[in-house]
């Protein structure tokens, strides 16, 4: 079977019969959306899987280690040929884990292009105790990924993906550090991807969010990804900022969308290395990225506590948090 098989554009939707045609995919295959999705998009899903197969149905209602095993177990057990995922990043990361654990082939069909997840060997799911947990899995088997249906979802959505792109910006700093300090290694193309991914963001000729931009985001959404593939780690696009977001789902109690988190993250940590932060705001504010903590319900306690907090979350992962001055006067004047 062809693995990677990846397809951006609009209309991509009506390409899964073909997909999983051409990857030679037949059989059972289990379909998994939560209510929402199915609503919209279920019938398209469900007539192009009957063309050269038999529909399974999930409701996928949970996020927890504990469902997608749960998913990984019926599929191995009534000897399912495909998962096929459609959703935003929950549902998602729950396929894929579960097709991970499995051994089947998956097929993902994102709703939002809210984090690097799309393409990404990384599952975050919920543990017992409620709090999120990273998990290693593989990047899809196949992706398609539909412009109209993501410009269809909501606004906010697309602006969280533009923040965790944006996110690179200081995970490749920290990168480079830790590699200075001896503290990890470099992988040459997986930070060349990254990098790439970045700059196509940073260098778009559009001003506001169109079909055309967002086109245009989900390139490096999707580059992120399989940087992360190629480097065996989440360490091309995941830093500083994402310790910081990390802790704030861990310590605090008001959920934003993780793109917007760790674009806070980035601006906060530009400054406290007091690094320009001109370029990156400046590239927020023009997609309307707002990041003002207050207004994210963020108080000023719970910034500092996170910020001086932030290096627990992942014990191996040196970053600049390690040296710089993360006094509570410090981070008075960041906040």
């Amino acid at each position: 079977m062809k693995n990677n098989d990846l397809k951006i554009g609009s209309g991509a939707i009506h390409q899964i019969s073909a997909t999983l045609s051409q990857n030679s995919i037949s059989g059972k295959i289990l379909y998994c959306a939560d209510p929402v999705v199915d609503d919209l998009y279920g019938s398209i899903v469900r007539s192009q899987i009957k063309e050269i197969g038999r529909v399974k149905e999930e409701s996928c209602n949970y996020n927890t280690i504990a469902y997608a095993m749960n998913i990984a177990e019926r599929a191995i057990a009534t000897d399912i040929d495909c998962i096929v995922g459609m959703g935003g990043g929950r549902v998602l990361d729950v396929c894929k884990y579960a097709s991970f654990i499995s051994k089947r082939p998956y097929l993902s069909i994102p709703t939002t292009a809210a984090n690097d997840g799309i393409a990404s060997p990384v599952a975050v799911l919920k543990r017992q105790d409620d709090r999120p947990k990273s998990l290693g899995a593989a990047i899809p088997s196949m992706t398609l990924i539909d412009i109209d249906v993501i410009a269809s979802g909501p606004i906010q959505n697309i602006k969280a993906g533009i923040g965790d792109t944006i996110s690179n910006y200081t995970a490749l700093k920290d990168w480079e550090l830790a590699v200075e300090r001896g503290k990890d290694e470099m992988h040459g193309f997986a930070y060349l991807m990254s990098q790439n991914s970045l700059d196509a963001l940073m260098k778009t000729k559009y001003n506001s969010i169109t079909p055309d931009f967002i086109e245009v985001l989900v390139n490096p959404l999707v580059l992120s990804g399989i940087a992360m593939d190629f480097a065996g780690s989440s360490r091309p696009v995941s830093g500083s900022e994402h310790l910081f977001s990390h802790a704030l789902d861990y310590y605090g109690s008001t959920r934003n969308l993780h793109g917007i988190q760790v674009a806070l993250g980035t601006v906060a940590v530009l400054k406290l290395i007091e690094n320009s932060v001109d370029t990156v705001v400046d590239y927020l504010q023009r997609f309307e990225v707002h990041i003002n903590p207050k207004l994210l319900g963020i108080d000023e306690e719970l910034f500092i506590y996170c910020m001086q907090h932030a290096t627990k979350m992942r014990s191996n992962r040196y970053t600049y948090l390690h040296e710089v001055d993360l006094s509570t006067d410090r981070l008075k004047q960041i906040y």
